[in-house]
């Protein structure tokens, strides 16, 4: 089950966002970090369409759950060292 897993994209992945009913074609960069909000279910199964909804950078998007399984590596945590030594030195 892929719900409320990170995982960092290996390669620019399409996504889409609805911005006020509009639906807005974006990309989602290589190295990007992402949290499955929703996906398969218990059994694997994917959503209608395939799409699975995540989060990235405040943003809900769409994508589809096959990108997520074979553009993502799992990540346990966000290293997030490098931001408060940046944050110390400035």
């Amino acid at each position: 089950m892929l719900i409320g897993k990170l995982f960092r994209l290996t390669r620019a992945t399409v996504g889409i966002q609805l911005v006020e009913g509009t639906a807005r074609v974006l990309t989602v960069p290589s190295n990007a970090v992402i949290r499955v909000l929703s996906g398969p279910d218990s059994n694997g199964k994917l959503p209608a369409k395939g799409l699975v909804y995540v989060l990235w950078e405040a943003k809900t998007i769409a994508l589809f759950g096959v990108d997520v399984e074979q553009r993502g590596i799992e990540v346990k945590q966000l290293d997030t060292s490098h931001e408060s030594d940046q944050s110390a030195t400035a």
